[in-house]
């Protein structure tokens, strides 16, 4: 495979990039000049990512792996330059009802959206290291913040995430490599499908996007959206626990369940 250079582009590497929000930040990449890497384990939905994008064929590159194969990743890793942008985003969400309780669940989503991370990172960070500089952007979630209904499996992976980027906010700044935790709230994706609740401030995926490559820009470490609703559930966390548990049950929890 031939190796793919700077072209004087800025190269930008996405994973869980052929839909959802990562679809719609390697749209708002190739808008800004970007040379972007998608990286997908869905081959077809990739395809499709660059018939979309056409227009833009010449400044992006598609690959098939799974974040949770290390080699394939690494494989993609060692045909590229260093990234200057490494958006770690790949990541699912399925809700766990009591019960149906399964263990299977919460290792499935651990290793992808936890240890997929990791690996990502791992495949990705050494070129970085050498070149001693870029952007790492780790996605997490609101729902890392605090625990959520339905939630047991997923938000302490997203928990997880946001201790990872913390730490190694520390470790990489000796390298000049910028740390950046990005914890939306509900985007309008297929994970939030199965949501039976009303999702306040929801927004679109390309809406997010663009907002995730303004921010990028700035000093703040954590990216969060939309203002309104993550405000309210920041301030949540600091409520006593009784309190916060009867304010979430109240808006989460749906008629039928009341």
């Amino acid at each position: 495979m031939e190796k793919l250079k700077h072209n004087l582009k800025k190269i930008a590497v996405i994973t869980g990039a052929s839909e959802g929000i990562g679809a719609a930040l390697v749209n708002e990449l190739l808008q800004n000049n970007y040379k972007v890497i998608a990286i997908s384990r869905n081959f077809k939905k990739l395809s499709k990512l660059k018939s979309f994008n056409s227009k833009y064929k010449n400044n992006l590159e598609v690959f098939s792996a799974d974040v949770t194969n290390s080699s394939q990743l690494l494989s993609v890793a060692k045909n590229i330059g260093p990234p200057d942008l490494l958006i770690l985003n790949a990541g699912i969400y399925e809700p766990v009802l009591i019960e149906n309780f399964s263990v299977e669940t919460f290792i499935k989503q651990s290793e992808i959206n936890y240890l997929g991370v990791i690996k990502s990172f791992d495949a990705f960070i050494k070129k970085m290291l050498l070149s001693r500089s870029g952007t790492v952007l780790i996605m997490s979630s609101i729902a890392g913040w605090i625990g959520l209904p339905k939630a047991s499996a997923y938000a302490p992976t997203k928990s997880a995430l946001r201790s990872f980027a913390q730490s190694i906010r520390y470790d990489l700044a000796k390298y000049n490599i910028v740390v950046k935790l990005c914890s939306p709230g509900f985007v309008n994706t297929k994970a939030v499908k199965v949501n039976d609740f009303k999702m306040p401030g929801l927004i679109e995926p390309n809406v997010a996007a663009k907002i995730i490559f303004k921010k990028i820009k700035s000093k703040n470490f954590e990216i969060t959206f939309p203002w309104l609703f993550s405000t309210l559930m920041k301030i949540l966390t600091y409520l006593p626990d009784n309190l916060s548990y009867k304010l979430i049950k109240y808006v989460t929890i749906n008629d039928k369940e009341k």
